[in-house]
């Protein structure tokens, strides 16, 4: 059994990545700061072209104005002008991802981790690009490769359950979670793992406690809410289960998955 899909593993992926920059409530005067750094930092590159700490300033601040292409020719040329600097191939990174460019994206990737492997959080990124786009072996690489470099890194323990789960090993998806756990106790998304790592094993009660943990953390996640409905089911509780699944429903009305559930639990219901 594969309790969780893969476009839910991973899902932390696109916001921690290819996050939007400007939030629904930024203001005008947000807008207008963004503006006023690239003005800046502009006229440094053209005062001094070959400084790479400024072409990074520039070419972020065209990130958070959402000028991708501009951001990717500055970003490109800092990566040239100081070729042992992990930040630029990161930054660069995340503007291919921004542009759907996802191998690219891992390319750069793969380089910010080449100038920079001591950096934990690089390998944690480039390992959640390569899940998503199925290379599983090689997540499973950059996660572990992640947690030599830092330990402590709950959110490379995590992950590397995730895909692990993905894989079959069950047995391995729940230790990683309970790592992650140890290091991260309200991290709602290894709550997520290490609920439906214990619903694959069958152990319901378990597996409740850690899917309802993270419903409470994270009220709007829907899968939780879809998975933690399973939960009930398989331990008779119809009513608690029908309300669930109609809970993920609203907070993703399009999951087709979701409405299929709701409709097998109704229908259990009446017989």
């Amino acid at each position: 059994m594969r309790p969780v899909a893969r476009n839910v593993v991973l899902s932390a992926c696109a916001l921690s990545v290819a996050f939007s920059t400007f939030a629904p409530g930024a203001t005008a005067t947000d807008k207008e700061d963004i503006e006023a750094t690239i003005i800046r930092f502009k006229a440094a590159t053209e005062v001094n072209p070959n400084n790479p700490d400024t072409r990074i300033k520039l070419g972020e601040a065209y990130l958070m104005d959402n000028k991708i292409d501009l951001a990717i020719r500055e970003l490109k040329v800092a990566c040239q002008q100081s070729p042992s600097d992990g930040v630029p191939a990161y930054d660069l990174a995340r503007a291919y991802m921004r542009q759907q460019k996802y191998d690219l994206a891992i390319d750069a990737f793969k380089d910010a981790c080449r100038r920079d492997p001591n950096k934990a959080d690089y390998h944690v990124k480039l390992g959640q690009l390569l899940g998503r786009r199925m290379k599983d072996d090689e997540a499973i690489e950059e996660f572990r490769q992640a947690i030599k470099v830092d330990p402590a890194c709950a959110i490379a323990h995590r992950e590397l359950g995730a895909v692990l789960g993905l894989k079959g090993d069950i047995q391995a998806q729940v230790t990683e979670e309970l790592k992650a756990l140890e290091l991260a106790p309200n991290d709602a998304d290894a709550h997520f793992y290490l609920g439906t790592g214990y619903l694959a094993q069958q152990k319901l009660t378990e597996a409740a406690t850690h899917l309802e943990k993270a419903v409470a953390l994270d009220p709007k996640f829907a899968p939780a809410h879809h998975w933690l409905a399973a939960v009930k089911a398989e331990q008779d509780n119809l009513d608690v289960a029908i309300d669930l699944e109609q809970r993920a429903i609203a907070l993703d009305p399009q999951n087709p998955d979701f409405k299929a559930t709701l409709k097998k639990l109704q229908s259990k219901r009446k017989k």
